[in-house]
Formats: C-alpha cells, sequence, structure tokens
C-alpha cells in the first residue's frame, strides 16, 4: 500500500456512523454530471464541498481512462465520509489495470492524480490488478480562536 501525507488536523474524528454516500456507475466518462450531482446534493454548503467533488471526479474520469473499469460493463465506485467539522475522507474503487501506483511518478500531468494531491491534505493507493483504490482526505478549515475575533470586532 503506498500512503503519501502531508499534516492533517490533528482533531479526532466524529464517532461512527458519520454522513456517508457510495454509489457505483458505469465506467464511462459520460457520468460526470451524476457523479457530481450526487456529491453536490450530499455535501450540501460543506465549505470544502468544491474541492472533494473536483478531487473526486478527477479520480473517477481516471478510472474511466486509465482501468479496466473503462471496458464494456465496467464499474467504478465512489464512498464519501463527511466527518462534519473536521474532514471529508473519498475514495475511489475502479476494476484494476497494470499501473504501479507510484503516486508521485503519476502525477505528473496538470489534473487526475496531481490534482487530487494539490487538493488533499493526505492521500494514498491500495490494490492492484484486480482493482485500485485512491483515497484522499481535505480538512475542513480552521476555526478561529474565539479570542481572535473578539480582537478582530
Amino acid at each position: 500500500m503506498t500512503n503519501q501525507c502531508r499534516s492533517g488536523s490533528g482533531t479526532a474524528a466524529s464517532a461512527w456512523p458519520v454522513p456517508t454516500l457510495e454509489r457505483t456507475y458505469p465506467g464511462r466518462l459520460d457520468q460526470s454530471r451524476q457523479v457530481r450531482a450526487a456529491l453536490r446534493s450530499f455535501l450540501g454548503d460543506c465549505p470544502i464541498a468544491d474541492e472533494v467533488i473536483a478531487g473526486v471526479w478527477e479520480l473517477a474520469a481516471n478510472a474511466c481512462l486509465h482501468s479496466n473499469s473503462k471496458l464494456p460493463d465496467g464499474q467504478f465506485a465512489i464512498t464519501v465520509h463527511d466527518f462534519t467539522g473536521d474532514y471529508v475522507y473519498a475514495e475511489i474503487r475502479d476494476q484494476g489495470s497494470t499501473w504501479n501506483a507510484d503516486l508521485g511518478k503519476a502525477a505528473e500531468w496538470l489534473h487526475g492524480l496531481y490534482l487530487m494531491q494539490q487538493i488533499a491534505t493526505t492521500y494514498g493507493s491500495a490494490g492492484g490488478r484486480r482493482g485500485w483504490i485512491i483515497w484522499f482526505t481535505v480538512n475542513y478549515p480552521v476555526a478561529a480562536p474565539v479570542s481572535a475575533l473578539r480582537k478582530a470586532s
């Protein structure tokens, strides 16, 4: 398993269960509208919704272009957990490929994995020829301490 990290929020995750979206889609690029609409509805007014939606769709598009998910009757799946106020976790599962999961090397182009890496707080991959899982987290913005808010008034 490959795991790349940047600093996280350092706060404890919400207790389970957390709001979760799980969907499976045909492995075709024409699913963009459906994926984005489902995520927008699920995330609502989440302050990091745009980042999560962009990251999920970029990885889903990679599944449709570069994995066995693009084959006839192929599929990809998404799972998103919203640990409200802390972070959002997203994963995209495809039907595998010969890719070696080197996230650093794959991020040469200014879309797909590169974009996800720029958006994500943490990210990683697991799997192989039978299926890959690419996951990432995006932290909620840090709230200003109450004392800082009083000084600004």
